[in-house]
C-alpha cells in the first residue's frame, strides 16, 4: 500500500512543481536565502513565522488538526508556496488518533521526498514536539519518543533538528510553555523559534 501512494504523491508532487522553485543542490547559500515555507499542524499554524525571521520571505502551511495523512493531500498546494526551504513538524494529532509511531515516521518520510522532488529544495524535519504528561499520560510520551527515534534514524543528521531536548523535559511538553499540555503559548514559540536560529535555520 506504501508504495503506490508514494507513486501517487510523487506524481502530485511533479503537477504541482512551481517554477519558481531554486535549482540549487541542497543547503547552498542560494537555498538558504529563498523563501521558507513552515509546515505542520495547529503548533505550525498558531506560529508567527514570518516575525520571527524576517531577512527571509516566509509562508505558513500550518493547519490546525491535521494529521500526516491530511498534510499528505495538502502536498500540491504546499510545493506551490516554491520554497527552497521546507522546515517540517507534524504528528502529534497522529499519536492522538493512535496511529503507529512506525507509520507516521514513513509519512513524514514520504512527505519529504515530495516536497524534494524535482526542485532540489531543502527539507529540514523537526522533531515532534511531545505533548505533557498529564495531558497524554505516559503511554503517549513513550509513542512520540519512539517517534522521534525513528525520524532521527532515517533523516539525514543535517535536516533533523531535535527539539525536545529544549521543549521537554521528563514529563513532556515544559510547563512553562504551553497553555493545555499541547499548544505553545509565547515562551514556547520563542523557544523554538530561538533554537532554530541556534542552528542557523532557516
Amino acid at each position: 500500500m506504501a508504495f503506490p501512494l508514494l507513486l501517487l504523491g510523487l506524481g502530485w508532487a511533479l503537477l504541482a512543481r512551481p517554477g519558481a522553485l531554486s535549482q540549487e543542490p541542497s543547503g547552498s547559500l542560494l537555498t538558504r536565502g529563498g523563501p521558507v515555507t513552515f509546515v505542520g499542524d495547529s503548533l505550525t499554524a498558531q506560529g508567527d513565522w514570518q516575525a520571527a525571521f524576517p531577512g527571509h520571505q516566509v509562508h505558513n502551511r500550518g493547519v490546525s488538526g491535521d494529521t500526516t495523512f491530511q498534510l499528505m493531500a495538502r502536498l500540491p498546494a504546499v510545493r506551490q508556496t516554491g520554497a527552497s526551504t521546507y522546515l517540517v513538524m507534524v504528528g502529534i494529532n497522529d499519536i492522538g488518533w493512535g496511529y503507529s509511531p512506525r507509520g507516521i515516521a514513513s509519512r513524514i518520510q514520504w512527505l519529504r521526498s515530495g516536497l524534494q522532488l524535482g526542485g532540489g529544495a531543502r527539507v529540514i524535519v523537526q522533531s515532534t514536539i511531545p505533548c505533557a504528561r498529564f495531558r497524554c499520560g505516559p503511554e503517549g510520551l513513550h509513542r512520540v519518543a519512539e517517534l522521534n527515534q525513528r525520524l532521527a534514524q532515517q533523516i539525514p543528521p543535517q535536516d533533523f533538528v531535535d527539539l525536545t531536548p529544549v521543549m521537554a523535559d521528563a514529563d513532556g511538553l515544559k510547563h512553562a510553555y504551553t497553555v493545555d499540555g499541547v499548544h505553545l503559548n509565547a515562551a514556547g514559540y520563542a523557544r523554538w523559534q530561538s533554537r532554530l536560529r541556534e542552528l542557523g535555520l532557516p
